[in-house]
């Protein structure tokens, strides 16, 4: 059984006279235990998706499950085995860190409360903070009591938007491994935004890509990085002579000239293009002294797929 389940499902909003189109008839699974991507630009649906199926937003049409159950009429069922994490999502500036999550834990109904924030507090490094008002936390300190808040009820099912956005490096490396394991600990299946591309490949298992309000593409990271069918190489030679130019010429290869012993071209991904180019240079007498191959990336496959949209 898949843990969420979408099918062609709407959002409109009615925005100075008109209807603007959030989300169109949109449709995506996220199978039990899987990290699921969710990529676009800003304005693509992301958070809108994110609102509908965490109850936020109610959907103009289309369908909703949330572990084989209709979140708007088992909403109750469906929202004590869930939760979402923020970086924008709100919490009492007025309270503390510890008030705001002993609130959250009372409305989840999560036994011995205490140990459960304390052990959170722990894990995010922020149990010299428990008493501090929200309102005086630094950006990265809301983002990891945002994230406290999201795990508060060891949900089946977790919606990360965004959620590790103000955190340091060393932070961020801490959040992703905390991701990672507790996925893997309680088999549970995350939805996960980010405008990271690295940390998105690394944690997920699927990644689908919006545009304008649909989805544009659902696959692997690997079989996604195959859309781009071309790839960068950057040759670095040892007493290159006048004639190095005319073989590229002669190759009809389009090129760059760096400096006086570098040259920078496209090819093929596959690589065949790259051994014959390179097994006439060696034929020819020509000696490298570096080589970097530069494939093609997330960020690629965003920028191409947005530039579609």
């Amino acid at each position: 059984m898949n843990a969420i389940e979408v099918k062609n499902l709407v959002k409109s909003y009615r925005f100075k006279g008109r209807y603007i189109e959030a989300v169109r008839n949109i449709s995506f699974n996220i199978k039990k235990g899987e990290i699921f991507g969710l990529l676009g630009p800003n304005g693509a649906g992301k958070s809108t998706t994110i609102n509908m199926l965490s109850g936020v937003l109610s959907k103009d049409s289309g369908e909703i499950k949330i572990l084989g159950k209709d979140p708007e009429t088992e909403s109750e069922d469906v929202r004590n085995s869930m939760n979402v994490a923020s970086a924008y999502f709100g919490l009492s500036d007025i309270l503390t860190i510890y008030q705001n999550l002993k609130i959250y834990a009372k409305l989840f109904n999560v036994k011995d409360y205490d140990k459960r924030i304390s052990g959170l507090l722990d894990n995010f490094e922020l149990k010299n903070l428990r008493d501090k008002r929200v309102t005086t936390l630094s950006s990265g300190e809301r983002t990891r009591l945002s994230l406290c808040k999201g795990f508060i009820n060891t949900p089946k099912v977790l919606l990360l938007d965004e959620c590790t956005v103000g955190l340091d490096p060393y932070m961020a490396e801490k959040t992703r491994q905390i991701i990672k394991d507790y996925q893997k600990e309680h088999n549970a299946s995350i939805l996960f935004t980010s405008h990271y591309m690295l940390e998105v490949e690394r944690l997920c298992d699927r990644i689908a890509f919006m545009s304008q309000g649909k989805i544009a593409r659902i696959d692997n990271a690997e079989n996604l990085k195959k859309i781009i069918r071309k790839q960068s190489v950057e040759m670095y030679f040892i007493n290159p002579d006048e004639k190095l130019r005319e073989f590229f010429i002669e190759k009809k290869i389009d090129a760059q000239f760096r400096n006086d012993d570098s040259v920078l071209f496209e090819v093929d991904t596959r690589g065949h293009d790259l051994f014959r180019i390179m097994n006439s240079l060696f034929k020819r007498g020509y000696k490298l002294r570096d080589l970097k191959i530069n494939r093609p990336t997330l960020d690629d496959i965003f920028i191409k797929i947005t530039k579609q949209g």
